[in-house]
């Protein structure tokens, strides 16, 4: 009797130690809020969808009901196409959509618009699931993947989605937002609360800190490809007059958008694009459709940087009927935006941790020459000082603050000391606004600084250093020297030979890289054979360089099943003789290589099997 007493205390305590563990581990979890940006919030009126527009409200706009039959739209689309002023129609259609929308003089709505869904009680991700409301969440951000992976981390419970009007004042939004945080941190009993803000949402994010840092209610903020300081693009699309927009850009992100490994950029295509037709139509468009309802909307005018306010607002800004706009404007501009560092230093002080990942490598849709991440211009995003789209800084230059940091890029076309919050700032090169989740480095690089303490700075991890290259299917391909774990190539005195890895980032196609080269003597690379990869896969190169130097490295690829069509990829490189960053001494392994045609028999029966399964 003795020992079952004792057999069953034991079994007893296991039981109350298990039943008393996720208790005390939901005590300490950090609720996380979503703030997104342009048109990932639904706005309604009288309950319907108006923007994004609603499939009623799009056949109402055009003149058809929803009892349309596939007969009776192509019968209208024929009639339609042959008539010539069929262009000013579709403006007077898309018009009509965006009505609702509209913005009157006094930069206040002229309709009377609300979230399809607002309030802390009604915007986790578990009330999302259990209202069926997932389907409003715009598929045109992250913010459907980003909710669902930070739910699988910490509990749908605890996740939320502030949802708000994103033409609004930022000053007005960031007093609601408050309101917001304080009903997260009542409804989960939590101390505080973490940030995750994608692009516009920085915004009101930014002015919440700007106003109420000092309460202490957030741990760790995040601002995702962030529109901190403005954008150019914002500021070309309330100029009136002709708008060129870099098709090619356009169609590239679109891919990444989709997530298809698809290049859309077809030289017919383009060519139409690209024709004076359509930037006719585009022209229209903007002039009829895009600024008449939109020339008094605040929170635009808000994204306009600084220094071009003054300059571009009187084309379309009364200074008596619109007063209250540039009044609401010139307060965030001397506010948040004109103290964006000064901002963060306060948030930290107050016990927040503040972090920017910005992405670079491409001119903006509107071509203006700039570094971006095709939105928002690097010098905007981060603070960055870049060289103009295209180029490198020069042989001489030298970084605009001498921090004792390797601040400029591999590449040499970003300069990040004089940055906004440098030491923990993070650049990916070749990922496009918004596309976290379709890059696993950001998506690990957010989740590492959103979880954790891991990463004391920009400098301190090995894994993600300040500057990476994106891993989206769409890049490709991807190259990064072992020592630094990216394109900065760390001289070592007792090394003749380097390792760099090269990867095949397709999630679906194998690929052949054919060769890879530098453009200068600098370094040489051991390319004497070509490297088969399957999806994912790695392979080891070396390289070799004696002296401090910066060049390009040119990768040429196929896929394998179309050899005959060749891709180059390039990345900037820096050899160098110091570095600030984590490095790692250890060899890249790649241990025993199977044969190619085995390694691709496994691959192929591994994709029979999942789909046998998943059936």
């Amino acid at each position: 009797m003795k020992r079952f007493k004792q057999v069953f205390s034991v079994i007893l305590a296991v039981i109350i130690l298990c039943v008393s563990v996720p208790f005390a581990s939901a005590d300490s979890v950090t609720p996380v809020i979503l703030v997104s940006g342009f048109g990932a919030t639904t706005l309604t009126l009288d309950g319907e969808p108006v923007f994004p527009p609603s499939l009623n409200a799009i056949l109402k706009a055009i003149g058809l009901d929803e009892n349309l039959t596939l007969e009776k739209a192509l019968a209208e689309l024929e009639i339609w196409l042959q008539d010539e002023g069929y262009v000013q129609q579709l403006s007077a259609i898309v018009s009509r959509m965006v009505e609702p929308i509209r913005m009157g003089d006094n930069g206040e709505s002229v309709y009377d618009i609300k979230p399809i869904i607002s309030g802390a009680e009604n915007t986790s991700y578990a009330d999302f699931k259990a209202d069926g409301m997932l389907k409003y969440v715009p598929y045109t951000g992250s913010e459907f993947l980003d909710m669902e992976s930070i739910a699988n981390r910490i509990g749908d419970e605890n996740v939320f989605n502030y949802m708000y009007d994103w033409r609004l004042d930022y000053n007005v939004v960031a007093d609601d937002f408050k309101a917001y945080i304080d009903d997260v941190l009542e409804i989960t009993g939590a101390k505080k609360v973490s940030v995750y803000a994608i692009s516009q949402g920085a915004l009101v994010v930014g002015q919440y800190l700007f106003k109420y840092s000092s309460l202490e209610q957030t741990d760790k903020i995040i601002f995702d490809t962030p529109v901190l300081g403005g954008s150019t693009f914002v500021s070309d699309l309330l100029t009136p007059g002709g708008t060129t927009l870099n098709f090619s850009v356009i169609l590239a992100l679109l891919s990444d958008i989709l997530h298809i490994e698809l290049d859309l950029r077809n030289e017919t295509l383009l060519e139409f694009l690209e024709g004076d037709w359509f930037a006719g139509a585009i022209n229209i468009g903007k002039e009829d459709v895009l600024i008449p309802p939109m020339k008094t909307c605040i929170a635009f005018w808000q994204m306009v940087p600084v220094h071009e306010f003054d300059e571009r607002y009187p084309a379309l800004l009364d200074e008596n009927t619109n007063a209250a706009v540039i009044e609401a404007v010139k307060d965030f501009h001397n506010g948040f935006m004109g103290n964006i560092t000064q901002t963060f230093e306060n948030a930290k002080k107050h016990g927040s941790t503040v972090s920017i990942k910005a992405c670079s490598g491409f001119d903006l849709v509107t071509p203006s020459d700039e570094y971006s991440d095709s939105i928002v211009d690097m010098a905007y995003s981060c603070g960055a000082i870049c060289a103009p789209y295209g180029e490198t800084f020069s042989e001489d230059y030298v970084q605009a603050v001498d921090n004792g940091k390797n601040s400029i890029s591999p590449d040499r076309t970003i300069d990040l000391s004089a940055g906004y919050w440098p030491d923990r700032t993070w650049v990916v090169n070749g990922l496009f606004h918004g596309q976290v989740e379709w890059c696993k480095k950001s998506l690990g690089l957010v989740e590492e600084l959103l979880y954790t303490d891991n990463i004391k700075d920009a400098y301190s991890s090995y894994e993600y250093p300040q500057f990476m290259e994106s891993t989206s299917p769409t890049s490709d391909v991807h190259v990064r020297f072992v020592s630094t774990n990216n394109c900065f190539l760390l001289l070592d005195p007792e090394k003749d030979e380097h390792t760099m890895v090269v990867t095949n980032l397709s999630r679906s196609d194998s690929i052949v890289i054919k060769n890879i080269s530098s453009d200068n003597n600098a370094l040489s690379v051991d390319n004497q054979r070509s490297i088969k990869l399957l999806p994912g896969e790695s392979a080891a190169v070396s390289v070799s360089a004696e002296s401090v130097a910066h060049g390009k490295i040119t990768v040429k690829y196929s896929s394998l099943s179309d050899l005959k069509k060749e891709m180059t990829r390039t990345f900037g490189y820096s050899v160098i003789d110091s570095y600030s960053g984590a490095t790692s001494d250890a060899e890249y392994n790649e241990g025993f290589v199977i044969p190619f045609f085995l390694r691709y028999l496994i691959f192929k029966l591994k994709n029979v099997i999942t789909k046998i399964f998943s059936v």
